[in-house]
């Protein structure tokens, strides 16, 4: 039984790779026919276009090819997934996480502040909650928790958080392809809105976390291919950061912090504040950890983690270095250049509100001259770093024009960033609809729901989210780094302490119900007294204030009786030293 046991997963394995290869190559060749319209001529606002419309399409078409109506694959995506797949998805999606947060990548070290706490964050989901949610069979991170703690009160809060975090992620990603997008073609942005979320639906919907999976797969290999090629060009080349770098990481801060899209440094004490905060944020958030439900084994996740924080250092070293790269170029082209001959990518950013010469956007030359003339400056004035203003878009998406490495280079760089934003967009959607369809609506109703019901229920709140999402970012509502940094806080403010309470004996219910009231109490309170939401120091503070303020609530009350339940020693004992399997029987599973 053994040998026929191992035969069937090798081929298995073996049709697996076949079908990735072969999504590989088309992925290939299309990239490789828009350089070559590059190459032969083609209009550039078409070669720039092909790309991202073509990855949108792709991975739109990929979605609903993995459409399922099995709870096993829809849910957990058959508790199949190699782990060298399910960490790259997990890397791929961290990535859609930090690219708003690429300026700290770039511009600050590595060990503290946003950077150290996703490194450390990751490192969690990999060794700790990813195996141990692996091994309890459960589908979500909120679903184990709610069957830890079963009672009406905590269940619905934890399920309501996780439902708010992962719409919140969704949110982002949806924003942050459409403002690529918008910035890229210029076209509507209602337009670009609806496509980007009928795609996301496709992506999600049918196939669920399979599809989630596999898509957050070809958007990692997407995201190393388009980040990858300028990198490795600068690299050519010897240009900056690469070639005289000396200085290169002083500079790029001064000028991102000139340009507000990094804030000033306020100390070692501060950034470890915000490491811990992103620390605990990232690895309860509830879309980065689903990848470790669809691993074959707990020791499958773990794998899965170790190379998830690999891969997770190879992203944000391309991003990084790409977004290094042209604000190094966009200094050396633009400051004490006259505003009427800046290269033509600036002008062409700045007719899409990507870039600012003296406080205006202008579409030529001659417009920026002008508009530099009406802020006092005098005829042949060079610009200085105060008269440039710049979008981060447009750093994540200007290093070939500023380079001049062509049109093909710089739609593939968009489609990597699209490629991100759709995945972590469809990883908040399934995380969503899991939570609510499954973990609440369908458990509430005493399991009686048939599979297909249970499926369309999920389905209709995936459609509500996409659905809302759109018309956010048809109007423009939210910063997506906002958005992703309010999901984190809310992460460490309340589902930290929950998890925390989760392997300690003594926790009831009733302490998990507490701990979840002071997680939100605590980050409210910091955010009404402090007064700006929007500063990152400030959801930092809120967020621990809330994770130490939860852990305690609920450690008191639980302190305050002679010793927990027979269930919460039950399942704490089987949890940590039995063999895990503390789920109810999945019915379809």
């Amino acid at each position: 039984m053994a040998e026929i046991s191992n035969d069937f997963s090798r081929r298995e394995r073996e049709r697996l790779d076949g079908r990735i290869a072969f999504a590989a190559a088309a992925f290939a060749l299309a990239y490789a026919f828009v350089a070559l319209l590059d190459r032969v001529g083609a209009p550039l606002a078409f070669v720039e276009a092909v790309s991202p419309c073509f990855t949108i399409a792709a991975f739109a078409v990929l979605g609903a090819l993995l459409h399922s109506m099995r709870v096993s694959f829809y849910y957990a995506a058959g508790r199949a997934v190699p782990f060298e797949y399910a960490g790259f998805a997990t890397a791929a999606l961290v990535a859609g996480v930090i690219s708003p947060f690429a300026p700290q990548f770039a511009a600050r070290p590595w060990s503290l502040g946003v950077a150290g706490g996703v490194f450390a964050g990751v490192a969690v989901i990999g060794l700790y909650l990813g195996p141990m949610l692996r091994k309890t069979g459960a589908f979500s991170f909120s679903g184990l928790l709610a069957a830890r703690f079963p009672s009406l009160a905590p269940r619905l809060g934890m399920i309501a958080l996780a439902c708010a975090s992962s719409a919140l992620i969704a949110l982002a990603g949806e924003q942050s392809a459409v403002e690529v997008l918008t910035g890229l073609l210029g076209g509507g942005r209602k337009f670009a809105a609806a496509v980007v979320g009928f795609s996301v639906l496709l992506i999600a919907g049918p196939g669920g976390l399979r599809g989630t999976i596999w898509t957050a797969s070809a958007a990692g290999a997407v995201a190393i291919a388009g980040f990858g090629w300028p990198t490795l060009m600068l690299a050519l080349r010897g240009a900056p950061p690469f070639g005289d770098s000396e200085g290169a990481a002083g500079e790029v801060a001064a000028r991102l912090e000139g340009w507000g899209a990094l804030a000033h440094s306020t100390g070692v004490g501060a950034e470890l504040l915000v490491a811990l905060a992103v620390t605990l944020g990232i690895a309860t958030l509830a879309p980065l950890l689903a990848p470790a439900v669809a691993t074959r084994s707990a020791q499958g996740a773990r794998l899965a983690g170790c190379a998830a924080f690999g891969w997770t250092f190879v992203f944000a070293f391309l991003i990084a270095t790409v977004l290094a790269g042209a604000a190094l170029s966009l200094t050396r082209e633009g400051v004490g250049q006259q505003p009427e001959r800046l290269p033509d990518a600036i002008y062409a950013a700045s007719a899409h509100g990507l870039v600012t010469i003296c406080g205006a956007a202008t579409l030529d030359p001659a417009s920026a001259r002008r508009a530099c003339a009406g802020k006092g400056a005098s005829p042949g004035t060079p610009l200085s770093a105060k008269d440039i203003r710049v979008n981060g878009a447009f750093l994540l998406t200007g290093l070939p024009g500023l380079e001049q490495m062509g049109a093909a280079v710089s739609g593939l760089l968009a489609s990597a960033q699209i490629a991100l934003a759709l995945a972590l967009a469809a990883a908040g959607l399934q995380a969503f609809s899991t939570a609510l369809g499954h973990e609440a609506i369908y458990r509430l109703r005493g399991k009686i729901d048939l599979t297909s019901r249970r499926l369309i229920t999920t389905r209709l709140a995936l459609l509500a989210v996409a659905a809302a999402g759109s018309a956010a970012s048809a109007l423009d509502l939210f910063d997506p780094r906002g958005l992703i940094a309010f999901a984190l806080a809310l992460s460490a403010a309340t589902t930290a302490p929950v998890a925390a309470l989760a392997r300690w004996p003594r926790a009831d219910d009733r302490d998990a119900l507490f701990a979840l009231l002071g997680g939100l109490v605590g980050m409210t309170s910091v955010i009404l007294i402090a007064g700006d939401p929007r500063d990152g120091d400030v959801i930092a503070v809120a967020a621990l204030t809330g994770a130490a303020l939860g852990l305690a609530a609920g450690g008191a009350s639980a302190l305050s009786r002679p010793a927990g339940s027979a269930h919460a020693q039950a399942f704490v004992t089987r949890l940590v030293r039995g063999d895990g399997d503390v789920m109810e029987p999945e019915k379809g599973a």
